[in-house]
């Protein structure tokens, strides 16, 4: 029996790819941010760098700018019912996810997800100070987990993972059931238990919930 769900963020819960990413795009930093991905990627640089790296191009940016961005953001198609339903069958529901507090607890409050962990952003009288304080390393979702299982005194056993990202591997790697939603990698599909390639997240729930009261 699953008593949590915890969802990524990013591309599970929204239509839109990564907020780092689409930041980079508003503020005309790709090419930066690109070439900051590839040394990750190449063993470079730690996550922790990529991160402060990345914020740092956006130093002196209006916090404006970012929210208009989140303000743009669209849940998926089945967001807010497959969270009614999980809830009114008593499962608990979280996000963890790899990108930024403000996208992630304007999804969680939108959808009435009272639990998040991600990374901040820090601002300051409405400017980017250019800093980030991560909470989310990209190999750090497993361990996190473990802790938001514990936080709402269920087993991993008990808990399921809703993600399509290579950063979700981990987190799926440790609950009793991994759902990759719209995988986004090969690498993802293969360590789920359940792949969902349907557009409409409440394609998800036979497999959390018997039947949907």
């Amino acid at each position: 029996m699953i008593r949590l769900v915890v969802f990524d963020a990013d591309g599970t819960l929204t239509e839109h790819s990564s907020i780092w990413w689409r930041l980079h795009q508003v503020f005309g930093t790709t090419e930066e941010g690109k070439r900051f991905y590839d040394m990750f990627f190449a063993g470079e640089i730690s996550y922790d760098e990529w991160a402060e790296l990345d914020a740092a191009l956006w130093r002196g940016q209006p916090l404006e700018a970012v929210m208009q961005v989140v303000h743009d953001t669209r849940l998926v198609l089945g967001a807010q019912e497959t969270v009614r339903a999980l809830h009114r069958r008593g499962i608990k529901t979280a996000i963890l996810s790899g990108g930024l507090d403000v996208l992630a607890d304007d999804v969680a409050r939108r959808l009435g997800v009272p639990y998040v962990v991600t990374n901040r952003l820090i601002h300051h009288n409405g400017i980017l100070t250019g800093e980030v304080e991560t909470r989310v390393g990209w190999n750090e979702k497993a361990d996190i987990i473990k802790q938001i299982a514990a936080d709402h005194d269920v087993t991993l056993a008990e808990t399921a993972f809703v993600g399509d990202g290579r950063n979700d591997v981990g987190a799926m790697s440790v609950v009793g059931l991994a759902i990759a939603f719209r995988p986004e990698h090969e690498d993802v599909a293969k360590v789920a238990h359940v792949v969902v390639s349907d557009n409409d997240l409440r394609a998800i729930l036979p497999y959390i919930i018997s039947s949907d009261p």
